[in-house]
């Protein structure tokens, strides 16, 4: 094997070890990307689950809200009533 033949081979073994590296950074990029996008998406379902979550928890506090202000109306009107029928007592 002569210098040309061998400076030849030694080229295509450096070209060879070359594209093996990208192929392999090219991977690594691919799944990082692919790892981001799953990320995206967890923090995507995280966030709208959150959200309904408050949602229902605003919901369930006014309707706690609503019962708290038709009791407390009732009770203000049977107060009204007995403080009623006290002063027709008292006269």
């Amino acid at each position: 094997m002569d210098a040309q033949e061998k400076l030849t081979a030694l080229k295509k073994a450096y070209a060879d070890i070359i594209l093996n590296i990208s192929k392999e950074a090219a991977a690594r990029v691919m799944s990082s990307e692919r790892r981001a996008a799953r990320c995206q998406h967890d923090l995507k379902v995280g966030k709208e689950e959150a959200l309904r979550m408050l949602m229902r928890l605003k919901q369930m506090m006014d309707s706690k809200i609503s019962q708290a202000k038709v009791a407390s109306l009732n009770q203000q009107n049977k107060i009204e009533e007995l403080e009623a029928q006290l002063r027709k007592l008292k006269i």
